[in-house]
């Protein structure tokens, strides 16, 4: 037996069952399933692109251009940071502490412990991020790592290698911050002084360094990202104060936002137990932020 249902009352029954249905529908997948096609199965970080590009300034960092020398007294780092980008506004402390080795070497801890950030809803939805308001704080990624000694004093460059491993503690990959996963890059450094001015006390030194940086990502494809890293700089200092600027980033074989790169400058004062340096930084790449930030650093301890 075949119901005839006039087509008023079949539109009558449908709009009756969205009703009923849809809000139930919303309830389950929310609107970031909605927004984003969410088949409801799979891991939501699995859909995220784990790279500079589409996480917070402090999630993927460029690694730090050193200048082939390793650090010869205790050192302690407390760095206010603003990076300001069309999209994304965020406030953070840096903090780091440097164990020096008899001169050979030394041991270095850094973390972000506090980050404020408030996004757009274009950059909301371009990052994937599951904060409906897009606006909160987040707990950085705890580095350690060592530098070596290899040359020094010596008629050819300074040489310095570098190894320094992040673990997963950054919290807050829902609105991706940062990536809740491990990664490391190997560095060798290189550094060479010219003394411009001796009875001034006047140098100017070059630097650089080449390596890799490799990290975990969420991807169902690739597990992990290789970049190559690479920087150059140029550092002027009387007995003093200093001026330093500086090129640096990676290179990803994803291209999926992974090749950052940035200008830094930075001056101040140095060689004092209380140094104080003003920095900025532009990014160029996979980058789209300016950053400043003051850094009070406080050595003690005696000089190897």
């Amino acid at each position: 037996m075949q119901l005839n249902i006039k087509p008023w009352t079949r539109l009558t029954l449908l709009t009756i069952g969205f009703l009923v249905f849809f809000p139930s529908l919303v309830s389950a997948i929310g609107w970031w399933g909605i927004k984003h096609n969410w088949d409801g199965s799979t891991p939501w970080f699995n859909m995220m692109t784990t790279s500079a590009a589409y996480m917070g300034p402090n999630a993927l960092p460029i690694p730090q251009l050193r200048e082939g020398l390793v650090e010869n007294q205790f050192q302690f780092e407390f760095r206010p940071e603003a990076h300001f980008s069309k999209g994304d506004d965020t406030y953070n402390l840096y903090t780091s502490f440097i164990t020096p080795l008899r001169g050979i070497a030394s041991f270095e801890v850094f973390l972000v412990p506090f980050e404020y950030y408030k996004m757009d809803t274009i950059t909301r939805d371009e990052r994937l991020a599951r904060s409906y308001n897009a606006e909160g704080h987040a707990g950085g990624d705890f580095w350690f790592g060592t530098n070596i000694q290899i040359v020094k004093d010596k008629r050819f460059p300074d040489l310095l290698f570098s190894a320094y491993f992040k673990t997963a503690s950054g919290t807050n990959l829902a609105d991706a911050r940062y990536t809740d996963a491990p990664g490391y890059y190997l560095l060798l450094n290189a550094g060479k002084s010219i003394i411009i001015n001796k009875e001034k006390n006047i140098q100017l030194r070059f630097f650089g360094h080449l390596g890799t940086f490799i990290w975990q990502t969420w991807s169902d494809v690739n597990s992990q990202d290789d970049a190559v890293v690479y920087g150059i700089g140029a550092r002027i200092q009387n007995s003093k104060y200093f001026f330093k600027a500086d090129f640096s980033g990676y290179h990803g074989y994803l291209d999926n936002g992974d090749r950052p790169n940035a200008i830094k400058i930075q001056t101040g004062t140095y060689n004092n137990k209380l140094n104080v340096i003003a920095r900025y930084q532009i990014g160029i790449n996979d980058f789209d932020y300016q950053t400043i930030g003051i850094s009070l650093i406080y050595q003690f301890g005696k000089k190897w």
